[in-house]
């Protein structure tokens, strides 16, 4: 069996700590398509049209922002995770990632991949000063940002130099009066996802089947 594995940058570096099978090719999108998920759903549906060659195509992204409503494979079957974004998936499920919302819901995530490729929110403000002066900016990252209180670094297995990561996620805390603290992550699902294993948590879909939010409904 010949599978093509697309998925997004945020989870590339656990994606390789688990080891890609012989049997599968793999893409990885930009990052920064998070920030326009409408161009991010075009990439995604460009890169299943052009893997119609292949037995089994699993897509290692999560349903952020609806990408993957409207999702269509003519010919090969799609498997893709249960979770509602990468930080379900890199903590296990999205059981756990509402277990640790309900004891505090002002939250912000950081993981390995997150810092290593995405734009955190003092790179935003940093941005934005640049462009609209201090106090705008100011504003504009408390209006995106204010809710928060808490920093939050999910600590998943292979990570090299984990101090330096330790050392990022406290600058942007000091930054944002946050506090900092750790939670261990859970990669079996997505080990299980990048070995083409269905289980709970997986969703297959057959070929020609459209995506749809009642279909997902389904497996919430």
């Amino acid at each position: 069996m010949r599978i093509k594995m697309i998925g997004c940058a945020s989870i590339m570096n656990e994606i390789r700590w688990i080891g890609i099978p012989e049997n599968t090719d793999c893409e990885f999108l930009d990052f920064n398509f998070h920030a326009n998920p409408i161009k991010l759903h075009e990439k995604l549906q460009q890169a299943i049209d052009e893997s119609q060659d292949y037995d089994l195509i699993i897509l290692a992204n999560s349903r952020c922002s609806n990408i993957l409503i409207n999702l269509v494979s003519p010919k090969v079957p799609l498997l893709f995770p249960r979770t509602h974004d990468c930080i379900g998936l890199l903590l296990g499920s999205n059981k756990r990632h509402l277990e640790l919302l309900q004891k505090d819901s002002a939250v912000y995530y950081f993981s390995q991949g997150w810092l290593d490729y995405g734009r955190s929110p003092y790179d935003e403000f940093l941005e934005y000063e640049q462009t609209y002066g201090r106090e705008t900016a100011k504003s504009l990252i408390d209006t995106l940002y204010g809710r928060y209180q808490k920093a939050m670094f999910i600590v998943t297995p292979g990570i090299k130099n984990i101090q330096q990561y330790r050392e990022q996620v406290e600058e942007i805390a000091r930054f944002f009066n946050w506090e900092t603290t750790e939670t261990n992550g859970d990669l079996d699902l997505l080990s299980s996802l990048v070995n083409g294993i269905e289980k709970k948590d997986i969703i297959r879909i057959e070929p020609g089947v459209k995506i749809t939010e009642e279909l997902l409904e389904k497996y919430n």
